[in-house]
């Protein structure tokens, strides 16, 4: 039996791990450890070369996977445990600090490898276990209210978890909440045994001739790549912004933070009427949109009035995003098998992420010139040169302002129909 509600509790994990991670990994290694900032841009760029080449692999591994308990279950099971302890680790260093970027590179490339296989195996069940648009945009809403909670959890907790308690506690009290929301997803999850399994023997090599034959996928990737380029950036520039800019408290980036994925949660319901009314395609217009209007305040104002408008806006395309990612790839899958007759979820998701982890890359390498040639130095009282001040406004404005423009470019021109051409609507 499909339960959604347990099945939805896999985004706890999802968007604890990676949200943490993505905001405030830079932030604590840098800022606060004072860990070498070459080191870790360098461990960055490995790690994002290692989960770019993982996604494909997992995807092939769990596509033709075959047990008793099915393709995607027995890789939850069995790697949550292992990935909440790894989590854990990041923020608890059991190293000297000159030993730091080496410790880091070790624990984000085994980070990386236990999520892969647990994230990739959870979000590959969805379009195997709702295949109408309307099962899928109804099982959107408690998948990522559940998930627009636990990225306030992941994003907004932090700040005043290590603002009053320190790094430890809030790794071990963001693991556990993590590790168990992946457990309890297991609930409601369930493989359709007479779905078609995609163990055909495509070589990891062969499959990717899916980027050569497939151009709709091809531009979903481009446009999926920039706008999560830019909500990887954003998150990850803001703590720095924060401090460096507004001197904001813990507190206080805590409600800004918190603002942003409130809005994003009481959108979610609307969002999803609206899609069902206007279809996929319009709705993804309206979401970069909002999320341009959203950064202007970051790159033009700099005041908290304006931030605050500005999170409110982000905070509504961000519940359009939420709603629309897996829809959009679920479309996707749905046209390749329509033309293949066979369903490659793993192989589609993979490749997917292959390409967005390369962003990993590109933020890094940003924050590295920014930082760089600004002459950032860490201190612990918020005080900057203008030159740091502006660089650091530019990372949060002007770039992702530019990735969501191409962003729309790419989708003007989007061509993948809508699902019910081969699933039917309810």
């Amino acid at each position: 039996m499909i339960r959604p509600t347990w099945y939805a509790l896999g985004n706890l994990g999802s968007n604890i791990f990676s949200q943490t991670f993505a905001t405030f990994i830079l932030f604590f290694y840098i800022d606060h450890l004072h860990a070498p900032l070459t080191g870790i841009t360098l461990a960055m760029t490995i790690q994002s070369v290692w989960h770019a080449v993982l996604n494909p692999l997992i995807g092939q591994i769990s596509d033709r996977t075959k047990s008793r308990y099915g393709r995607r279950i027995p890789y939850i099971a069995g790697m949550s445990i292992p990935l909440g302890l790894i989590f854990f680790l990041l923020w608890h260093p059991l190293v000297s600090q000159k030993e730091l970027s080496l410790y880091f590179l070790i624990m984000v490339l085994l980070f990386d490898l236990t999520y892969l296989t647990v994230v990739l195996n959870w979000t590959s069940l969805f379009p195997e276990m709702f295949q109408t648009i309307g099962e899928r945009t109804r099982a959107q809403s408690p998948r990522q209210i559940v998930g627009v909670i636990a990225l306030l959890i992941g994003v907004a907790s932090p700040p005043l978890l290590y603002g009053h308690w320190g790094w430890t506690v809030m790794g071990a009290i963001l693991s556990g909440i993590g590790t168990l929301g992946f457990l309890l997803s297991l609930h409601g999850s369930h493989e359709r045994p007479h779905t078609p399994s995609s163990s055909a023997r495509f070589s990891l090599i062969q499959s990717w001739n899916v980027l050569k034959e497939f151009k709709g996928f091809r531009r979903f990737l481009l446009m999926n790549f920039l706008i999560q380029l830019t909500l990887g950036l954003v998150p990850a520039v803001l703590p720095f912004y924060a401090k460096y800019v507004l001197h904001m408290s813990h507190g206080i980036l805590s409600i800004l933070l918190a603002s942003i994925f409130v809005i994003a949660l009481f959108c979610i319901v609307p969002w999803t009427h609206i899609i069902e009314r206007i279809g996929s395609h319009q709705g993804i217009r309206w979401t970069i949109g909002l999320l341009a209007v959203g950064l202007l305040p970051f790159l033009l104002l700099g005041n908290l009035p304006g931030i605050f408008g500005g999170a409110v806006v982000l905070g509504a395309g961000l519940g359009g995003f939420l709603v629309l990612a897996d829809v959009l790839m679920a479309e996707v899958i749905d046209w390749d098998a329509h033309e293949g007759k066979i369903r490659r979820e793993g192989l589609f998701y993979g490749i997917n992420g292959f390409i967005l982890r390369l962003g990993v890359s590109i933020q890094a390498v940003l924050l590295y010139i920014v930082l760089h040639s600004t002459g950032f130095k860490p201190n612990p009282t918020g005080v900057a040169p203008i030159a740091v001040q502006d660089g650091f406004r530019l990372l949060m404005g002007f770039i992702p302002l530019v990735f969501l423009f191409l962003a729309y470019l790419v989708i003007r021109r989007y061509d993948v129909p809508p699902s019910p051409f081969t699933l039917g609507t309810d």
